[in-house]
């Protein structure tokens, strides 16, 4: 199905469900009625191509609008990507967390394989979330500062000051393959880990895991094919400038 603005809102959710991740990371409001895309777009301040573009992906997910999407602001997709962390932060991972706590205080599992692998689990969690402060503390503030950059809003003598020993390349370098790493974990609970005889904790760990993971793939393919690419140009762009020097 092709998505369009003049679709209403409600009906394209109805249509897919998952297309409620964009809406919830893009902060638009529910309540639709039956408002169309373009207005609820337009009440939300949110561009309705970028919108379009990141639904039409979600709903057909040999479709990705690479070009688009780097053609618009960096800062659109940035906070796309920070408003995507406070979902893992305050939602996914303190789930994920509460049922590791309660598979832990199951007796029947056998000590020594609960043992490793709960505690795989958290160093992951924990790996996870420095990743996540990382990216918050350091590579989103460098990309918003680029762009301001880029657009006369800091010199880019203040820029090159600032971040002097810092470019997008850095970031790739310390990119740890954490949506590989959770398949990992998946793999390692459905092999070899005895539920225990009341499993329900023990799925529900499972599809959290497969919930984060799948999220966490889309979240990769925005990082690696949009924002990194888009920052490489706007990294060149700005060194092509006399007062970069």
């Amino acid at each position: 199905m092709r998505i369009h603005a003049k679709m209403k809102m409600a009906d394209l959710v109805q249509f897919n469900f998952e297309i409620l991740a964009v809406i919830q990371r893009l902060q638009i409001p529910f309540g639709f009625k039956d408002k169309s895309i373009e207005t609820v777009c337009r009440e939300s301040s949110i561009n309705v191509d970028f919108f379009l573009q990141l639904a039409q992906w979600f709903n057909e997910r040999e479709n990705f609008p690479q070009q688009q999407l780097i053609d618009h602001p960096p800062h659109w997709l940035v906070t796309y990507l920070h408003n995507t962390h406070q979902c893992y932060i305050n939602y996914q991972i303190p789930r994920i967390e509460k049922e590791i706590e309660q598979l832990e205080s199951m007796t029947e599992i056998p000590d020594q394989t609960a043992a490793l692998m709960i505690r795989f689990f958290k160093e992951y969690i924990k790996e996870f979330s420095e990743h996540l402060d990382d990216e918050e503390q350091v590579t989103f503030p460098y990309v918003l500062d680029l762009e301001k950059a880029i657009n006369g809003e800091m010199t880019s003598e203040q820029f090159r000051d600032k971040y002097s020993e810092y470019s997008i390349d850095k970031y790739l370098d310390h990119h740890s393959d954490l949506e590989e790493k959770i398949f990992d974990m998946q793999s390692i609970l459905l092999k070899y880990m005895s539920p225990p005889s009341d499993n329900c904790h023990f799925t529900n760990l499972l599809l959290e895991f497969y919930r984060l993971g799948k999220d966490l793939k889309d979240h990769t393919i925005l990082e690696e094919n949009v924002l990194i690419p888009k920052v490489r140009q706007m990294e060149a762009e700005l060194k092509k400038r006399p007062s970069f020097f």
